[in-house]
């Protein structure tokens, strides 16, 4: 009986390194993919209402070039409103590069809802993940989260949550 012990521990430690690689990938990849690379994306000047180019501009600055579809292939959808301009976009992140169209989304999985000036604020920034932050505990900016914790973190949102500390 001791020997079948002893010839179960190198299958024991493989699978124990299998669980450990499966995990590593799944946190730095999908989870938390720290490894990507943000796109060049031009800052279009801000009129007073924003418009599309100016939306795809703060999402990547957001970060949300780190999404990506989920295991289903479902893709990364954020809906971004605007009230006071009566405005509503539409971003969508395709290999790691957000697309910004004007009108709603058919199904996000968040929307952000923010004010002209608070958009503005955001733009203009230094540092639009850390501002974005602030408008959110000064209760500027709210975040409706859409779908559920597990699709939000398998698409990579949890990225996002992190870098901006909430």
């Amino acid at each position: 009986m001791p020997k079948d012990k002893k010839s179960r521990k190198p299958l024991l430690f493989a699978v124990i390194i299998v669980i450990v690689a499966v995990l590593c990938y799944a946190w730095f990849f999908i989870i938390s993919p720290t490894f990507v690379t943000k796109p060049d994306i031009p800052k279009p000047a801000l009129a007073e209402a924003p418009a599309a180019g100016n939306v795809n501009w703060a999402v990547n600055e957001l970060g949300s070039y780190k999404l990506h579809p989920s295991l289903s292939g479902e893709p990364a959808v954020m809906e971004i409103v605007v009230t006071d301009a009566g405005k509503t976009f539409t971003s969508t992140t395709t290999n790691n590069v957000p697309v910004t169209t004007e009108g709603p989304a058919t199904d996000p999985d968040i929307r952000l809802k923010l004010v002209s000036a608070d958009f503005a604020r955001l733009y203009n920034a230094a540092d639009p993940a850390d501002e974005a932050a602030a408008l959110y505990n000064e209760g500027k900016a709210q975040v409706e989260l859409l779908k559920d914790a597990t699709t939000l973190a398998a698409k990579g949102y949890k990225a996002i949550y992190d870098e901006m500390g909430m």
